[in-house]
């Protein structure tokens, strides 16, 4: 559902190289390598967490999410993070919200942390990564938000059409890595072993199947992202990492679950994307059709977001590039997707999104 795309998107980083005096943007196309910057004052010190149609999704200093268009301003509220069954806000004399109480798990004999989100301390209920069921644009409202909450161990949160709380589906031993909207409003999730679970989401009730049963074992450090073939099959994209100077990606593996729902389903790792290229990260999946491929962009390729929150503070101080980087399948080769002066941005977290005029 709206995972293929005839326009190449743009990478979104901050343009301030660590910079705290410069606080403009950069676009960069892959396609043509050509990039512009531009400064808009309503994107100034709000975190990245998703895009998909042409909208971003943002987190402010206080953690509260919102949905904003990158080059007006137009904004969509949604939920408060003070609906999280975790999180009561912490008001000062005047009122203002200027901190939290975030009941923990790290602390049983006081469950309740006063944490304000400037410095990432609510990492166990923060914001992860928010996708939504259709275009806002069109849908005026009428649409879910799903949303992986914690960035270490992330869990599923929903909010329905017209409902202003986000509600937590499942607490249990595992935690999803991605999820991804397909079609009827059903939503496809990844869980941190390789399980697929598949959600439909009702007005007045959620319902939880597992497509395919777990398949991961190695406990090194990677990360997973959902995607589709171009005949609609489930991909998983397995990214392994290693850490010298930095973390940078050193292996990548796809999988695709083959087999039809009810019967028995199995992993293939496959080698081939049949033309695609697949852009993954923050944002939402978005894909390219062989047919749909121009310039510098590569058919068989996955183009890699960098996602690694603690790299993210605004008073980060190390000076490397991110990891943004393309991986060709049939070369079975990584390497950097953009020029280095791109990838030196500490604030926000780079994103793949599609302009509205191309969406």
């Amino acid at each position: 559902m709206g995972n293929f795309g005839k326009h190449t998107p743009f990478l979104l980083t901050a343009c301030n190289h660590n910079d705290k005096e410069k606080n403009g943007f950069t676009l960069y196309s892959i396609s043509d390598r050509l990039h512009f910057e531009f400064d808009e004052p309503f994107l100034h010190k709000k975190l990245f967490i998703g895009s998909q149609h042409g909208w971003l999704t943002v987190l402010d200093l206080h953690c509260e999410p919102t949905l904003l268009n990158p080059l007006t301003g137009e904004s969509i509220s949604l939920p408060s993070i003070t609906t999280f069954p975790k999180v009561r806000p912490h008001h000062s004399v005047n009122g203002n919200i200027i901190s939290y109480f975030c009941r923990t798990n790290y602390r049983p004999e006081s469950p309740f942390l006063d944490c304000t989100f400037d410095e990432c301390s609510g990492e166990e209920v923060t914001f992860k990564k928010v996708l939504l069921s259709s275009n806002p644009s069109i849908s005026s409202g009428n649409f879910f938000a799903a949303a992986l909450v914690g960035h270490v161990f992330s869990h599923l949160m929903i909010a329905k059409p017209g409902v202003g709380r986000w509600n937590l589906l499942q607490e249990k031993e595992y935690w999803y890595m991605d999820i991804m909207f397909c079609q009827d409003n059903k939503l496809i999730c990844l869980t941190n072993e390789g399980a697929i679970h598949e959600v439909e989401l009702k007005d007045d009730d959620f319902l939880i199947t597992e497509m395919a049963a777990p398949f991961i074992k190695d406990t090194s450090d990677f990360n997973m992202y959902l995607a589709l073939d171009s005949a609609g099959r489930i991909l998983v994209i397995y990214r392994t990492y290693e850490f010298i100077t930095r973390p940078e990606t050193s292996q990548v593996e796809v999988f695709r679950l083959s087999g039809s729902k009810g019967k028995k389903r199995k992993w293939e790792r496959i080698n081939s994307l049949d033309g695609q290229a697949i852009f993954v990260g923050t944002n939402a999946l978005i894909s390219l059709r062989k047919q749909d491929i121009s310039g510098e962009v590569k058919p068989d390729t996955i183009y890699f977001t960098d996602e690694w929150w603690d790299l993210a503070g605004d008073d980060e101080e190390v000076n490397w590039p991110r990891d943004i980087c393309a991986y060709d399948l049939m070369r079975n080769s990584i390497k950097p997707c953009c020029p280095e002066e791109h990838r030196r941005c500490s604030w926000p977290l780079p994103v793949w999104v599609h302009l509205p005029n191309h969406s």
